[in-house]
């Protein structure tokens, strides 16, 4: 049955069709092929009974009844449907409002005296609000605990105790957001408490797509399943992923990602980023797909799906290209600017160009540097000794030439830490 027609059928009132018993023939693939079909609704009566499951049982009296869409829907279990959809929209609004009031803890903590009383005063009407939101549910609950009906029941009367229930609910979700982001305002900086709500946010919007889209049909096994079995094949793979980083940070020294000496572990950490980067784009373009694809019930519009879906694909692709590559190669231009300026570069992921000095063990015309000149007195940039030879950097003209590891002496010129002065020449 189609995604669409169960939609509809769990929003309607609990509904069953009359149908054969099981069979209970000898034969047991004439009784397989029996059952099969009553499923199907082959052996339906035409009867259909509302209400729950056993008053439907009784009034079938001979017959047997079975739900009109499969058993994993789950919704013959007694619940309100239009319940369910009303708690989803309440804790919507309380989740909106709580995280809008917990960000007013940046400038609360980080701006002047003024800044902060407002951000005090729109704290508390956002807590006032949320309050009403939360009210309705603390009506339910005190109600069906006194034995009453819906929280639509003008009879209910509001006890000033709900509405104090109400604001300890509002203060224990909008309270120690508030107070964190304003702690962490204050340990950290504002930039990074508000990198981090936008992470939860986008992980809270990526959690409800990815579920919208889940839901939508009947591939939550196979994604289910392709996810177990993929597992194996990726932590093997991320040893793989990190030239693709190194290949543009060393663009800039000239130097390719094969000639920068790297331990396993940032290796293995650089992979990762890349890894997480691509499966975070991948998750933010399941969850859009979730949001729009119910726009698109229409027959006619269902057209346009393989338009919006190649539209999507061609930003996430760019949005990697820009965050991975873009974000190297930036680095490796930075680094170059921080040797310029006389300070060793930071690090990369493990990888930066050291200051060394270089002094040949024989003679100096005896060293195979392919057209290029060796100064024994300049300071050259070293990526480390890889498959026994040394990749110099040479900052004067921004080439790099491989030297045989044992044909020469490599020392370090001066500290060689990250923002360190760099030597002005190897006699110093």
């Amino acid at each position: 049955m189609r995604s669409s027609m169960i939609r509809r059928q769990r929003l309607q009132e609990p509904h069953w069709f009359v149908c054969a018993a099981r069979s209970t023939h000898a034969n047991r693939w004439v009784r397989w092929l029996f059952n099969v079909e009553r499923c199907v609704g082959l052996h339906d009566t035409g009867t259909v009974l509302f209400g729950s499951l056993e008053e439907a049982r009784l009034r079938a009296a001979a017959h047997s009844v079975r739900a009109p869409f499969p058993r994993r829907v789950r919704a013959h279990n007694g619940m309100r449907r239009t319940g369910a959809a009303e708690s989803h929209q309440w804790v919507v609004k309380t989740t909106a409002l709580s995280w809008t009031a917990g960000v007013l803890g940046i400038p609360a903590a980080s701006g002047p005296w003024w800044l902060a009383l407002l951000a005090l005063v729109g704290w508390t009407l956002l807590t006032w609000w949320c309050a009403t939101v939360v009210l309705p549910f603390v009506r339910l609950s005190m109600a069906a605990g006194d034995g009453g009906q819906s929280p639509r029941d003008e009879e209910v009367i509001v006890h000033r105790r709900q509405r104090g229930y109400a604001w300890l609910a509002a203060l224990a979700t909008s309270g120690p957001l508030f107070a964190m982001t304003a702690c962490g305002t204050r340990i950290f900086d504002a930039d990074t408490v508000l990198r981090l709500h936008l992470l939860l946010a986008g992980a809270v919007f990526v959690t409800g797509g990815v579920r919208r889209l889940a839901r939508a049909g009947s591939r939550r096994p196979f994604l289910v399943a392709v996810f177990v079995a993929v597992l194996p094949v990726v932590v093997p793979a991320l040893g793989g992923l990190s030239p693709v980083l190194f290949t543009f940070y060393g663009a800039a020294f000239h130097v390719r990602a094969e000639e920068i000496g790297v331990a396993d572990v940032w290796q293995f950490v650089a992979s990762a980023y890349v890894l997480a980067i691509s499966v975070a784009l991948t998750l933010f373009f399941l969850a859009c797909w979730g949001y729009v694809q119910p726009l698109f019930r229409n027959r006619t519009l269902r057209l346009f799906l393989p338009i919006v879906a190649l539209t999507g694909v061609m930003p996430l692709t760019l949005a990697w290209a820009v965050t991975v590559l873009d974000g190297a190669q930036a680095a490796g231009d930075v680094a170059v600017r921080q040797w310029q300026s006389g300070r060793a570069p930071d690090y990369y992921y493990g990888a930066n160009p050291r200051p060394v000095c270089v002094t040949p063990i024989d003679s100096l015309a005896e060293l195979p540097l392919f057209g290029h000149r060796l100064d024994p007195e300049q300071v050259y940039g070293s990526f480390g000794v890889v498959g026994g030879e040394v990749t110099l950097w040479d900052p004067l003209s921004g080439d790099a030439f491989p030297v045989p590891s044992d044909a020469v002496r490599v020392l370090p010129a001066g500290e060689g830490d990250p923002g360190a002065v760099i030597p002005r020449s190897c006699r110093s």
